[in-house]
């Protein structure tokens, strides 16, 4: 397993308003159990704020919780913390999602 923090795709741009759920593979693992993600603004949790749903594993693959870019948080990023045990490891990694108002040029 790549010890890496960041997860490949990271970062990634949403609109404000903009509802994703992300798929994440765990290369090199035999087996994947999801664990909770936490979604971090300012350092703060945000995850009842801006998360739906549940994290799910289907073999090495890891579906995550909806993510919705709110309303007036664009110029923000999020932290998502995505956690998973990963052949019997606990196992956490990152992705930044920068939120992007309508009218901001990228």
């Amino acid at each position: 397993m790549s010890q890496d923090i960041m997860v490949v795709e990271s970062p990634i741009n949403m609109l404000e308003g903009e509802a994703l759920t992300f798929s994440l593979t765990w290369l090199g693992a035999a087996s994947v159990t999801a664990q909770a993600s936490v979604l971090y603004k300012d350092r703060s949790d945000y995850t009842s704020t801006a998360m739906s749903g549940s994290s799910s594993a289907s073999g090495i693959v890891q579906t995550l919780e909806t993510i919705t870019a709110q309303a007036g948080d664009g110029g923000k990023k999020y932290v998502v913390a995505i956690k998973a045990t990963v052949d019997g490891n606990t196992e956490i990694r990152k992705l930044i999602v920068n939120v992007v108002k309508d009218e901001a040029e990228v």
